[in-house]
């Protein structure tokens, strides 16, 4: 898929969602999905590729142990993130998740595709990691008694259903 192909698709992609998708100077584009959330689209010219960009959020220093488990598990082998993977933006200090998408083989109808799906695996998981950050600050005020101190009966698992 060429550049101009890859715009004009993005273009249409945009008016089918009520969005304005233009790639900038850097190639990329950032936008505001209708609940809020954002999304980042940069075209990859060296590598032939569009990444799809999201930030999740930032995780508190004091639980990262906990979360990053839990973000590390789901992202073996890809498992509950369908092909996208869940990273550390250290400059940030927020967790993203990133899709890149090969546009060597890619039709405008992938690329719609693979926008849709997105759009949806960024919802879930901002539900989730929401959740999975609530979880983890809930078990460390657990893990304290009276005077502040840890107790030695505190749990590091979480479990989140996919």
């Amino acid at each position: 898929m060429t550049t101009q192909e890859l715009e004009q698709v993005l273009r249409e992609i945009g008016a089918k969602n009520g969005l304005e998708i233009a790639l900038d100077e850097n190639r990329a584009c950032t936008l505001e999905l209708s609940d809020g959330r954002m999304m980042l689209l940069q075209e990859r010219a060296d590598l032939n590729e569009l990444d799809f960009v999201a930030t999740l959020g930032p995780v508190p220093y004091e639980i990262r142990a906990d979360v990053f488990t839990e973000l590390l598990s789901a992202n073996f082998y890809w498992k509950e993130t369908f092909g996208a993977t869940i990273s550390w933006n250290a400059d940030l200090e927020e967790a993203v998740i990133i899709y890149p998408l090969s546009l060597a083989d890619s039709t405008p109808e992938s690329v719609e595709t693979i926008f849709n799906r997105f759009v949806e695996l960024q919802s879930a998981w901002a539900e989730r990691f929401a959740e999975l950050v609530a979880d983890a600050q809930d078990e460390g005020d657990d893990a304290e008694d009276e005077d502040g101190e840890e107790s030695e009966d505190a749990s590091d698992d979480l479990i989140i259903n996919p």
